[in-house]
């Protein structure tokens, strides 16, 4: 073989060998199916509403005409304290209703059983010592007053019962005027009628 035909061979080798050695093109990679989530299926919640507590409703209803002063909500206090005796001064607003009636005895009575339910019962205590006072027990009436007091040192009115009580009962002007004193300053010097009694009684010290 001459030196041509050598050359013209090995070209037509090396044509074939790259033609063999061509990369193949890889196929692009299928598109991620789309995937639709449906969404939750939305709940109705009903929320039911607390039970009316009627015997509070009536309770408070009864209070508010009672300070309005109205006394004839007597008989509803009577029944409300009958079915819900738990609710808070249910028996000492019945004894307030008796008082306001001048039925003095279910006032007394009342205002006995709030306090063997309440034994820092201010309100009823203080009442105990009116009606103390005004049956002559004028010792249970002071002890009645302090008692108040001793509970509640900012509670105006037993200070002013209590001076009524030394003043013109027991008749010991010095702790009538302490007395009409506290009771002025935790009023803010309100009572012009307490003033005056202040003033008749620093004049009868001074002269006597």
């Amino acid at each position: 073989m001459n030196p041509s035909t050598k050359l013209i061979t090995a070209c037509l080798l090396l044509i074939a060998l790259n033609a063999c050695q061509t990369t193949a093109v890889e196929p692009l990679p299928a598109p991620e199916p789309i995937i639709e989530v449906a969404p939750p299926p939305v709940e109705t919640i009903v929320v039911e509403p607390p039970p009316v507590d009627q015997n509070k409703l009536d309770y408070l209803t009864a209070v508010e005409q009672l300070m309005l002063g109205q006394i004839g909500v007597t008989a509803e206090l009577e029944k409300i304290s009958l079915a819900a005796p738990e609710l808070e001064f249910i028996f000492t607003n019945l004894g307030l209703a008796y008082f306001k009636q001048q039925n003095y005895q279910q006032a007394k009575s009342s205002f006995e059983r709030a306090i063997s339910q309440n034994k820092n019962d201010v309100v009823a205590y203080n009442h105990l010592g009116i009606l103390n006072r005004m049956r002559g027990e004028f010792e249970q009436s002071r002890q009645n007053y302090e008692k108040a007091i001793s509970i509640d040192q900012e509670y105006a009115p037993p200070y002013l019962n209590l001076g009524i009580l030394f003043d013109i009962y027991i008749q010991d002007i010095k702790q009538a005027l302490a007395q009409y004193k506290k009771y002025q300053l935790l009023t803010n010097d309100e009572d012009k009628t307490v003033a005056g009694w202040i003033a008749d009684i620093e004049r009868r010290i001074k002269s006597g």
